[in-house]
């Protein structure tokens, strides 16, 4: 159970870093006062759909692959961020785009971060 809260934790502040990031580099506007019920459904089904996604597809290679051995584990890791950026690519509009180039640096600075300990030989 620990482990899935760790995963979680790590999955859900990357993706508030992320949207921060995005908020911050958009120079967006936001005027709440438009906002309708279908609006405010289809933006938490956007900031949360994703996230939950990622936590669903992503959990169980991350937890195998700290059972294995250093290649192996190194392999694994590196199709999880291959399979990361390729549903961002779906998600979205099947282009490249420099923001795809941000998350998966911000996913590797995280998951380092996160996961040291784990990552030793």
């Amino acid at each position: 159970m620990r482990a899935f809260v760790k995963s979680t934790g790590y999955i859900i502040v990357k993706w508030i870093v992320f949207y921060t990031y995005q908020f911050l580099e958009g120079n967006s506007n936001w005027d709440f006062g438009k906002a309708n019920r279908e609006g405010l459904f289809l933006t938490v089904f956007m900031f949360l759909g994703l996230p939950v996604l990622e936590i669903n597809m992503l959990y169980l290679p991350v937890k195998l692959s700290f059972q294995q051995s250093y290649w192996i584990r190194l392999f694994m890791l590196v199709f999880v961020f291959c399979l990361e950026f390729g549903v961002g690519w779906y998600a979205t509009n099947q282009n490249f785009e420099d923001w795809m180039v941000v998350k998966i640096a911000l996913s590797i600075i995280l998951f380092l971060l996160f996961y040291r300990k784990q990552l030793i030989w």
